[in-house]
Order: C-alpha cells, then sequence, then structure tokens
C-alpha cells in the first residue's frame, strides 16, 4: 500500500505541473486548442472511466443483516501503449504548424513522455496577424516509470466505500465524500450500489458451500477542480483559472467467488459504461508577437471559457482476484481484462 500512496503522489504533483504547459494551446483558435486537447487528455478521461466502475468487490459474498465492511482500495487503468501519444499533422489544425520543415509528428498525450517539439502559432487579433510559440505539453508517463517503475503507465484512482447488509442476501455499498477543498485541489465524490447473492435459490449451488455467486449494479460519480498556475513570463495568464472535470460511471457485474480457509478467488464478468468531461473555465489573456518594432510589438487578445471536451467509452470486463480474510482484515488483489486492462489493490474490515 506504501507504493500505491507513492504512486498517486507522484501523479497528482506530474499532473499540476503540466497543467500549466497545456494552458499555452489556447493561444490558436478555439477550434485548434479544442482539437489538441481532446487528443492530449483523452487516455486520462477514458482510463478513469474504467478506474470509476471498478473496486465494488472482492467476493460474491454478502453480509448477513447489519454487517457491514469498510475499504480503501487503488484502481489502475493501464493506458495502452499507442494511447500514450497522437499524431499530429498540419494540415488538421489552421493556427497551428509544426516548427520545422516535418508535416506530421508523434506528440504526447498526457499519459505519454517528453517533447521537445516546438508549435508555431499564426493567427489574427482585430484583423491583424499575430505569431507565437509553445512547446508541446509533456505528458506523466516517464515520471511514473521513473518514480513508480513497478506498474504500467497508469491513470490512477483511489476508492473508498462502505458496505452494509440490508436484508436477506442483498448489500448496499456507498461512495461519498463532500466536496472539500485541498489548497488549490476541490473534489467530491457519490456512488451507490447493489450486490445481490443468488447462490442459495440454485439447487446444485447449496451442494458446494465454498461457491458463490451474485449480482452488481452501480453508480459512481466525481467531481473535481483545479486551479492552474502560470509564470510571470507565459504568454497566456490568467486572474481566475479553472481546470475542472467530471466523470460518471455505471456497471453490471456477475461476480463469483470461491472460499478456502482464508483463501478466496473471485472473478467477474460484465459491461461498464460512463463519460468524462474536462473544462478549462475563466479569463485568458494571450500576448502575441506583431513582428512590429517596440512599443508595436506586441498585441494581446481575451479567451473565456476556452476548453470543453467529452468523452464516453465502455465495453465488456472480465476480472480475476485473489483475497486473504484474517478474521476481520481483508486484503485483495485483482486484475480487470477491458479496454483499458486495470490492476486493483486494497484493505478492507469486515464484519457479520
Amino acid at each position: 500500500m506504501k507504493k500505491i500512496a507513492v504512486l498517486l503522489i507522484v501523479i497528482a504533483c506530474s499532473f499540476t505541473a503540466k497543467a500549466q504547459d497545456f494552458g499555452q494551446i489556447i493561444a490558436g483558435s478555439l477550434p485548434d486548442a479544442n482539437k489538441y486537447a481532446s487528443a492530449y487528455m483523452r487516455p486520462f478521461a477514458e482510463g478513469e472511466i474504467y478506474n470509476l466502475a471498478r473496486g465494488w468487490y472482492s467476493t460474491a459474498r454478502t453480509h448477513k443483516l447489519l454487517g457491514f465492511d469498510i475499504s480503501i482500495n487503488g484502481q489502475f487503468a493501464i493506458v495502452p501503449t499507442e494511447k500514450q501519444s497522437f499524431t499530429f499533422n498540419n494540415a488538421d489544425y489552421s493556427t497551428f504548424k509544426l516548427s520545422g520543415a516535418a508535416s506530421s509528428a508523434t506528440l504526447p498525450t498526457l499519459m505519454g513522455g517528453t517533447s521537445s517539439q516546438v508549435i508555431n502559432v499564426n493567427t489574427t487579433v482585430n484583423g491583424q496577424p499575430v505569431s507565437t510559440s509553445f512547446t508541446a505539453p509533456k505528458g506523466i508517463g516517464d515520471d511514473m516509470k521513473k518514480n513508480v517503475s513497478f506498474i504500467p503507465v497508469s491513470a490512477p484512482l483511489p476508492v473508498a466505500q462502505i458496505g452494509i447488509g440490508l436484508f436477506k442476501h442483498t448489500d448496499l455499498k456507498v461512495r461519498y465524500f463532500p466536496k472539500t477543498n485541498f489548497s488549490d485541489m476541490e473534489i467530491g465524490v457519490f456512488g451507490v450500489g447493489i450486490q445481490h447473492e443468488f447462490s442459495n435459490y440454485l439447487p446444485f449451488i447449496k451442494k458446494v458451500p465454498f461457491l458463490h455467486l451474485s449480482a452488481l449494479a452501480a453508480f459512481s460519480s466525481i467531481d473535481a477542480n483545479y486551479k492552474p498556475k502560470f509564470d510571470p513570463g507565459s504568454s497566456v495568464q490568467s486572474p481566475n483559472a479553472v481546470a475542472g472535470y467530471k466523470i460518471s460511471a455505471f456497471t453490471l457485474q456477475g461476480i463469483a467467488s470461491v472460499k478456502f480457509a482464508i483463501l478466496e478467488l473471485y472473478t467477474s464478468i460484465g459491461y461498464s459504461t460512463g463519460k468524462s468531461t474536462i473544462d478549462l473555465k475563466g479569463d485568458y489573456t494571450i500576448t502575441y508577437n506583431t513582428g512590429f518594432p517596440p512599443p508595436n510589438d506586441k498585441a494581446t487578445a481575451t479567451q473565456k471559457d476556452p476548453i470543453s471536451l467529452s468523452y464516453n467509452a465502455g465495453g465488456v470486463s472480465n476480472t480475476w482476484g485473489a483475497r486473504l480474510n484474517i478474521t476481520v482484515l481483508k486484503i485483495y488483489v485483482d486484475y480487470t481484462f477491458a479496454k483499458y486492462n486495470g490492476a486493483g489493490a486494497g484493505i478492507a474490515l469486515a464484519f457479520r
């Protein structure tokens, strides 16, 4: 669990460090900025949808009446290599062009590596041609490989929840964290799920007491925002910048588990779907070069709420995991096969 904490810290620090670089893309036209941003943020936005749909269970067994558990786990949507970069083509943009002779280049997404590629911006302000440039935003993949090499490049998500036995063979599961400020970050979480065990309804399963079958339906969402800061020398400045994202996910799973003394094995198959939205809101002032001598060498333009992105993801998933039941302490790990494969690990305290 210590390594998981290190990974989450690395991701948080790297993500906020890249927010300023990412903001430079709004120097171009809004269609160009949103096209670039959509490709850059895609693996994070899609990966978090899959993460949010996971981590609901580590057994097919349900609690007795008013039995309960409290669990904390980390979910890691593994980003495929092909989604750690994207192809930038000059022909796809009106105000962005690669510096140099190349007409296309492979650039990192947020979950990718580094780049020294300069992108030139040519646009107009009040009918006057102006220009500037920025270096393609880097990803956080290299930070992860350097500091947390024990896991592939992944979009992470910590999950905390409680489960309680409501009535016969049925658990209510809840994820809740009121929207709270942490320095420049604000985040809130809500989720609810129902797991029902139907093993006792099947005569042939009753004869195999260590085998349990259940079904789960669950929905959860995250609403978060961050206030990026820009260096004084940056060509983009904002007094009220806010980068926000909202993620929601629904999952329906059929679960089976087999309990042997303190060891329990579980598997599931099901379907998940969800949506991510990412917005960059606020008022932004961009400074351009005019090509004229001072004092007419600079021109400024303003943009309001320049970035608005939306992603949908989902599909069939298959999870395999193992859990140690040490009295009330439960320790579990699992792996999920899906469009974004995922690894999970957690601990729980369970009673009844």
